[in-house]
């Protein structure tokens, strides 16, 4: 959690001492249960949100089915690109995925803001081609046919984003359900489910306490049809792209 919206990643080297009393009172904090709607697909978007505490999916849905584009975290952004694109609406729905905590600036605020800071802009470029790269991903997750080799993808991404080495194994340190885990892939709960518990009888992953554990990761990777020098393009947030200090 961060005790100000302006030590968050967004706003990282940016804002002067004697401006920071402003920028924090643009803001309003807001609260979202588990499971609440922040907002749906199609609706009109003048607010940017910055998350505090918790975590967000960002995903479309039709009727039964529900794919999940990617997830925000502590620190990142999400409403950005509909306060500067001329269509204000929203491109997915996004939705707390435990109790959640955001910073909310509206529209006219945030604009007043980018003239004090240009950089905002910058750094919104970066996120969105961020956002780009992610939606490739699932690009590749959608286009393969066989659930084996998408589970084994997203086991591999997830490894890489969340991977906590332990006694019992590499452990992947994020719960999440197995409908959570096929919607990641556009898939059905029961097959990816199959498919899981085929990869716990080869021995390649474990379960243990809604936790996932990897114990052969090459075997995955040979699963995968993916190779160890491919791990920079699968994060799905690099501290980089806030950074435009460096650029």
């Amino acid at each position: 959690m961060f005790a100000s919206v302006v030590d968050t990643p967004f706003f990282k080297d940016m804002i002067a001492e004697s401006h920071k009393k402003l920028v924090e009172s643009m803001f309003t904090e807001r609260h979202y249960p588990k499971g609440q709607v922040l907002y749906f697909h199609g609706d009109e978007g003048n607010e940017m949100y910055i998350v505090k505490s918790g975590t967000l999916k960002i995903y479309r849905q039709n009727e039964e089915q529900e794919i999940i584009f990617g997830h925000q975290f502590p620190g990142e952004v999400i409403g950005e690109l509909e306060v500067f694109h001329y269509d204000n609406r929203r491109t997915a729905s996004v939705a707390a995925l435990e109790e959640t905590v955001l910073w909310m600036i509206k529209k006219p605020d945030l604009l007043e803001l980018t003239k004090l800071y240009p950089d905002i802009l910058r750094k919104t470029i970066f996120i969105l081609s961020e956002r780009l790269s992610q939606a490739d991903r699932k690009v590749e997750y959608l286009a393969f046919l066989d659930i084996r080799v998408r589970v084994a993808n997203l086991l591999i991404d997830l490894y890489i984003n969340f991977g906590l080495s332990t006694s019992e194994g590499s452990k992947i340190n994020w719960k999440f359900t197995q409908q959570h885990l096929a919607s990641m892939i556009g898939s059905g709960r029961e097959s990816t489910a199959r498919t899981m518990k085929e990869l716990q009888r080869e021995g390649i992953l474990d379960i243990r306490r809604r936790y996932i554990y990897i114990l052969d990761i090459q075997a995955l990777q040979n699963i995968a049809g993916r190779k160890a020098d491919m791990d920079e393009n699968s994060k799905w947030h690099n501290t980089h792209v806030y950074d435009s200090s460096s650029n």
